[in-house]
């Protein structure tokens, strides 16, 4: 399954303005159920998260050595996509999932500052915490149309940080995002087929936002706001990028939001060479959640 083709797009527009406006910020998430934000995280942060993951992607074989480990430039003629059967992924996703700067990232106080002022109440950082990898020549498996509660479940209030891992210009794809679809409801979703290219019907006339972004941008989107991959038309490139979710604390949270992603390993697994007193080891535990199946 690929990307809906996109008749209409503009860029994605920088709301760093209302950062300081928490009643500004809420209008344009009741309105366009997105936000963009330019040079939210500190490169440095994002660039680290990005080095020890491409350090894994070069001891599995997915890189090129003689080109600089920074540039994610892939071994000739090399292809890999998220699976849940193939061991050389499983093998080397089961080591993203134990990187600690990965997870920390997901807890920044610059992301957690935006939404404590979007939500307005205790916040709860999901701990499924998502590292995807796009490969060139991988149209057929970037991820489709589609709003993340078909998939999350739990409360509607839960908001998507789609990360860069790195520059992300157009050259090596993306994310476009549907302004204002949070306001159609709950969507029927197809299951993921891919033969067509949305998992639900969108409008021929909608009007799509993507554009290139910088390491260290940031876009935040409700759980209901319709969102796609855009495919990497690279020859040679690896486009990374990272998946954080945070709700309501008060609002009821699907149990496997709190477990590892794909469930490849257990916490204590993923903990196992961290420091014993690590703050982030299990820090939902700590909160009284209403936890649903």
């Amino acid at each position: 399954m690929g990307m809906i083709s996109m008749a209409a797009t503009k860029p994605h527009q920088d709301a760093t303005q209302l950062l300081d406006e928490p009643a500004a910020l809420r209008a344009q998430a009741e309105e366009q159920g997105y936000f963009y934000f330019k040079g939210l995280l500190p490169t440095a942060d994002v660039l680290s998260v990005r080095r020890q993951i491409l350090e894994t992607c070069r001891r599995y074989g997915f890189l090129n050595d003689q080109a600089p480990l920074e540039d994610g430039v892939v071994r000739d003629g090399f292809f890999i996509r998220e699976s849940d059967s193939d061991p050389q992924w499983l093998a080397y996703y089961s080591e993203i999932l134990k990187l600690r700067d990965f997870h920390a990232l997901a807890q920044h106080e610059n992301i957690l500052a935006v939404l404590d002022r979007l939500i307005g109440e205790p916040l709860l950082p999901h701990s499924r915490n998502i590292s995807m990898a796009l490969f060139p020549r991988g149209a057929k498996t970037t991820t489709p149309a589609h709003q993340d509660f078909n998939f999350i479940g739990g409360t509607e209030e839960t908001w998507t940080a789609w990360i860069p891992c790195g520059d992300c210009p157009l050259s090596i794809g993306g994310l476009a995002i549907l302004p204002g679809s949070n306001q159609w409801g709950f969507l029927p979703h197809q299951a993921f087929d891919p033969t067509v290219p949305s998992c639900i019907d969108i409008p021929d006339d909608s009007v799509w936002t993507v554009s290139d972004m910088a390491c260290g941008d940031v876009l935040i989107f409700k759980s209901t706001t319709v969102h796609q991959g855009v495919a990497n038309p690279s020859p040679d490139r690896v486009r990374l990028s990272l998946d954080f979710r945070y709700q309501p604390r008060s609002h009821p949270v699907r149990k496997d939001s709190l477990e590892p992603h794909m469930q490849l390993l257990s916490w204590d697994e993923i903990y196992k060479d961290w420091p014993d007193d690590d703050p982030l080891q299990y820090y939902w535990n700590k909160w009284t959640l209403n936890v649903v199946e």
